[in-house]
């Protein structure tokens, strides 16, 4: 399958900014754009990783279009290593934290449940009922956190209660009770990557009105309703699903703008370095945290330059450096690692 440069481009960039939130120089100074809300609102941190999620819904389009919207082994075998690698760094994780419990979701977790749902959904049902199932999911997570508490930060929130019940609560990360990738809430993630999926769809069509339309339509309709249903990442609330998407619509149609049909952006192959092995860049920083933990070699550096703010930053940009350095031969010989 040809690649497509304006995803690619918007991978590479959410995943550069996953790298540089979450190898800071020292968490007691990050800038506050990189610190995600406390709990309702949001930062740009918080758009990061749902980000990566639209982007993995838009990318289903062209790679089930391709396997003619056909289950097959190669998503099983997908799905299954997405779950395999995901609690394998948490087992690496929990080792060197000295933790003794293994936490059963994050981040890889929440990419395999959403991308193994949503294309049992995409290969068995016709696309036009595509919309409804997405708005359906949002609306059944908007009335279940409005009916059962959804937005009580603390360990009485439905989302930890149901994630509490059915995992344990020694297997989840605990922020007050609530583990901002559990289970409840993969609920309206899996509609953010079917929405995600139906802009890639839109923008095979070249149809970039319709596009912006859609882009501009959920990015105020989620301002509008925030009143009702805050926006709040740690529970992935309908809200922040609608600005999310409709953000990243309105920015992969202006990439596709400034890249593809204008050329005026000419020079990706830095964000394309990322978003062409996106999840081994991830990894990497993962390799990153571990060795400095390990090591001491953090906060060795930062004793060197003093903490703050900015140092703190520069030490993540330079941790993004070193993945670059080591992602980009991949990148020029076309090795595209998968999972």
């Amino acid at each position: 399958m040809k690649r497509v440069i304006s995803l690619d481009v918007l991978r590479g960039l959410t995943i550069a900014l996953m790298i540089v939130a979450n190898l800071p120089g020292s968490w007691s100074a990050v800038l506050p754009m990189m610190r995600h809300a406390a709990w309702n609102g949001f930062t740009l941190a918080d758009f990061i990783f749902p980000s990566f999620v639209f982007v993995m819904g838009a990318s289903m389009y062209f790679s089930l279009k391709k396997q003619e919207f056909k289950l097959n082994w190669k998503m099983l075998r997908r799905f299954v290593l997405l779950i395999g690698v995901g609690l394998l760094v948490n087992t690496i994780s929990m080792l060197i934290a000295s933790r003794s419990s293994l936490r059963l979701t994050g981040v890889l977790v929440r990419l395999a449940l959403c991308y193994g749902i949503s294309a049992v959904i995409l290969c068995t049902v016709k696309q036009k009922y595509i919309p409804w199932i997405a708005g359906g999911l949002l609306l059944l997570y908007a009335g279940i956190l409005l009916f059962f508490d959804g937005y009580l930060y603390g360990p009485e929130n439905i989302v930890a209660r149901l994630d509490r019940a059915v995992l344990g609560e020694p297997h989840l990360y605990n922020d007050k009770g609530i583990d901002p990738e559990g289970l409840l809430s993969t609920l309206p993630a899996v509609a953010h990557t079917l929405i995600g999926f139906l802009m890639g769809k839109i923008f095979a069509s070249k149809d970039f009105r319709k596009m912006d339309s859609w882009g501009t339509t959920l990015l105020v309709a989620g301002f509008l309703l925030q009143w009702l249903l805050p926006v709040n990442k740690k529970i992935w609330s309908p809200t922040f699903v609608m600005i999310v998407c409709g953000a990243d619509t309105l920015i992969l149609s202006l990439l596709h703008y400034l890249i593809d049909e204008t050329g005026v952006w000419k020079h990706t192959g830095f964000f394309r370095t990322f978003g062409s092995n996106a999840i081994f860049c991830y990894l990497l920083s993962d390799v990153l945290a571990w060795t400095f933990s390990l090591t001491g070699f953090r906060s060795w550096a930062m004793r060197q330059v003093g903490v703050n703010e900015w140092t703190s930053l520069l030490f993540s940009l330079g941790c993004l450096l070193l993945i670059y350095l080591i992602a980009l031969p991949l990148y020029r010989k076309k090795i595209f690692i998968k999972l």
